[in-house]
């Protein structure tokens, strides 16, 4: 199972040690994927997630660690719903069609797969989401290099 996790302070760093050693002494062995990028360039799809769980862990009264994953997904879920009904973005769903049942829906796409234009449409509509239910998310990184773009 897939987690990520971001280290850009000497606290965060320390925390995903202990994650690590946790992760290593309950599997006996892991694979990490390691993605350096310079101060300042925290990428969109990460900052969205830092973002998501920040979201939730304000609605629901808690630190951002006792954001579960279920729900980090029904915040996802949800903001894609809330986007998606007030802009109607032809990118934001697509068809999933299982060949062996031969059933299909529509769902929300993912993130990872949306272009940069698109995520920063989105994140431009997420922080004033959040801001309105009183939740501040911060604008860093490669988003906030697009946004004064954007505004230049």
């Amino acid at each position: 199972m897939a987690e990520e996790f971001i280290v850009n302070s000497r606290a965060t760093l320390a925390a995903a040690h202990a994650r690590l050693i946790d992760n290593f002494d309950k599997h006996k062995h892991t694979v990490y994927k390691v993605v350096n990028c310079e101060e300042g360039t925290l990428p969109m799809n990460s900052l969205v997630h830092v973002w998501l769980t920040e979201f939730a862990a304000d609605l629901a009264q808690c630190h951002p660690k006792q954001v579960t994953k279920g729900m980090l997904e029904g915040i996802k879920r949800s903001a894609k719903g809330w986007f998606y009904h007030e802009t109607q973005e032809p990118w934001m769903v697509h068809k999933v069609y299982c060949p062996l049942t031969k059933r299909s829906k529509t769902d929300y796409t993912s993130m990872k797969d949306w272009k940069k234009g698109e995520k920063l449409m989105f994140m431009n509509w997420l922080q004033m989401f959040a801001a309105q239910r009183g939740t501040i998310l911060e604008s860093k990184g490669e988003y906030l290099d697009a946004v004064k773009k954007q505004n230049a």
